[in-house]
């Protein structure tokens, strides 16, 4: 057999304009899709599309085929004079924020900017920049950030449905939109079998979850908690799942300061693929919750007791 083509490879300055036009990238470097079924020429920022070899190699009939689509989205867009963005976008309560600026920087998008000095320095959302990824409002330590869906309130009354009857026997599952609901949602299409332990919560995005949703999950009594999303340079949100990467990994640390079982608290990446992948880790973690003891729930409700301001 003679082959007549050579590996394709991404253009040396795809990074810069990644850069510039605040764009997600796979593993492989090239410029990751919406979706690749609903949305297979938009980006999750809005109003940048793509066509041809720049979102992965293909021939010149379906290059020629993905410019028509990626026109056709951008002429929609042009022909409204103004969008609408969904309603995910996060908002700012003044009166909490104290302009610590941290959540400017956590922002993929830069749709977080600081407004003011002193004391009034406030921060401000470009809402038609906001992707809804949540990782804003997850490092905001003084509640002064909320999103508009997914809201901290809902995402506790979920956790409190999960934990009403048998806490000790569940686990509390965050899972992104993207990729970790998606695989869970193929395992459950697909008829695999795994443990009805598990109780899914879906955020748009794993760095949606902030520290407290799990201390609150194990101060509710739940066996242990499994944090999910994309797999890391594969995130929808550009890099945002790394945020929830270094949280974690502060929470094994606070976990282990209280005496309370770092194995209690999982990490793991799905992509929307491996829906076996998603069955075998609750079938791992039901050996964990097996092994959970009533005095260990114990030290997880009283290390988390007085700390969510009333929860």
């Amino acid at each position: 057999m003679v082959i007549l083509s050579i590996g394709l490879e991404p253009q040396p300055d795809s990074t810069e304009v990644q850069r510039i036009l605040t764009l997600s990238k796979s593993a492989d470097g090239f410029f990751m899709e919406a979706h690749p079924k609903l949305q297979p020429v938009d980006t999750a920022t809005k109003g940048i599309f793509l066509a041809g070899t720049a979102e992965s190699p293909k021939d010149i009939k379906d290059s020629v085929t993905q410019a028509c689509a990626a026109a056709s989205r951008a002429n929609i867009l042009m022909a409204q004079g103004e969008i609408r963005v969904e309603a995910l976008t996060a908002t700012i309560h003044d009166a909490a924020c104290t302009g610590c600026g941290l959540c400017v920087k956590v922002c993929p998008y830069n749709a977080l900017w600081m407004d003011g000095e002193g004391k009034g320095r406030k921060a401000r959302v470009v809402a038609a920049a906001c992707a809804g990824c949540g990782a804003c409002s997850a490092e905001c330590m003084f509640d002064a950030i909320e999103m508009r869906h997914f809201t901290d309130a809902q995402i506790y009354a979920q956790i409190d449905a999960a934990t009403a009857e048998d806490a000790q026997g569940k686990v509390v599952a965050f899972a992104c939109n993207w990729c970790s609901y998606a695989g869970a949602d193929f395992a459950g299409v697909s008829r695999m079998q795994y443990p009805p332990t598990v109780r899914i919560i879906r955020t748009m995005c794993s760095a949606r979850v902030n520290p407290k949703f799990v201390r609150y999950a194990l101060r509710r009594g739940a066996a242990a908690v499994l944090v999910s999303g994309c797999h890391l340079k594969d995130c929808h949100y550009i890099s945002a799942n790394y945020n929830t990467l270094r949280r974690v990994e502060k929470l094994w640390k606070e976990l282990e300061r209280k005496g309370v079982d770092r194995n209690r608290l999982h990490l793991e990446w799905f992509t929307a693929a491996e829906g076996q992948k998603f069955a075998d880790k609750v079938k791992e973690m039901k050996a964990v919750v097996a092994g959970v003891t009533p005095d260990e729930i114990a030290k997880g409700v009283k290390a988390y007791k007085e700390r969510l301001d009333g929860r």
